[in-house]
C-alpha cells in the first residue's frame, strides 16, 4: 500500500514539475538601435505664408539602449500626406472625446513603413546632429511645388538606422512610432503645414 502512495506521489510530482518547465526556450530579441529625435519648438512646423523660407529643426542622435550596437548612420526619408481635410474645433478641442467628430483623413497615419513615394532626402553620419529641412527642400524632394501645399497638409521624416554592425533597420514597432508615449526612440516626425506658430504636437 505504501509503494503503491509513493508511486502515486512521484506522478504527481513529476506532472508538477513537467508543468513548470518551458519546453520551448524564448529567443532574446536581436540588439538593434533607434533614431532619437528632438524637435525645436521654435521651429516645428511649415509656415504656409512664408512656404520659401520656412524651415523645420530637430536634433538628431541614434540609441542601441546599452547594448553595444552603436549607431553609424542615420537615413532620413521624406513623404507627403496630403488628406484634404479640414479640422473643425470639435475635432481638436473635444475634451475627452465623447462627442467628437473627426476628420475622415489621417494627417500623419501609422504604421510609419517606408513607402514607394518616400525619397531619400540626407544620411547623417556625424551624430548627434542639428537638422534643419526647409519647406522647398521637403517640397522637391518628393516632386512637387511649395505653392501647390495647402494647410494640413503633413509631411513625414521616416528614420532608418545603420548600424556599426553592418545591419539597416528601416521597420519599428509601432509604438516607437507614436511620439505621444514619451517612448525612447523615433521612426518618424510630422511636419504640418499650417498658418501659426505653435508647440509640436505629434500627430497621430
Amino acid at each position: 500500500m505504501k509503494s503503491i502512495t509513493y508511486i502515486a506521489l512521484f506522478m504527481v510530482g513529476l506532472v508538477i514539475s513537467d508543468a513548470c518547465q518551458t519546453k520551448d526556450p524564448i529567443p532574446l530579441a536581436p540588439a538593434g538601435a533607434v533614431a532619437v529625435a528632438k524637435v525645436n519648438a521654435n521651429k516645428a512646423y511649415f509656415d504656409i505664408n512664408s512656404l520659401a523660407t520656412t524651415d523645420f529643426e530637430f536634433e538628431l542622435k541614434g540609441e542601441d539602449f546599452g547594448q553595444g550596437v552603436g549607431v553609424k548612420a542615420i537615413e532620413v526619408w521624406v513623404g507627403l500626406n496630403n488628406p484634404k481635410i479640414a479640422l473643425a474645433a470639435s475635432m481638436t478641442a473635444c475634451g475627452n472625446g465623447v462627442g467628437c467628430l473627426y476628420p475622415s483623413g489621417a494627417l500623419a497615419p501609422l504604421p510609419s513603413r517606408l513607402a514607394a513615394s518616400d525619397k531619400l532626402w540626407k544620411t547623417f553620419s556625424s551624430l548627434p546632429a542639428t537638422v534643419s529641412i526647409k519647406a522647398t527642400e521637403a517640397a522637391a524632394a518628393v516632386g512637387v511645388q511649395p505653392a501647390s501645399l495647402l494647410v494640413n497638409d503633413t509631411f513625414q521624416l521616416k528614420f532608418v538606422v545603420q548600424t556599426n554592425d553592418g545591419r539597416r533597420f528601416d521597420a519599428f514597432h509601432d509604438g516607437i512610432c507614436d511620439e505621444t508615449r514619451g517612448q525612447v526612440g523615433d521612426c518618424r516626425l510630422v511636419i504640418r503645414v499650417d498658418t501659426k506658430k505653435a508647440l509640436y504636437q505629434p500627430l497621430k
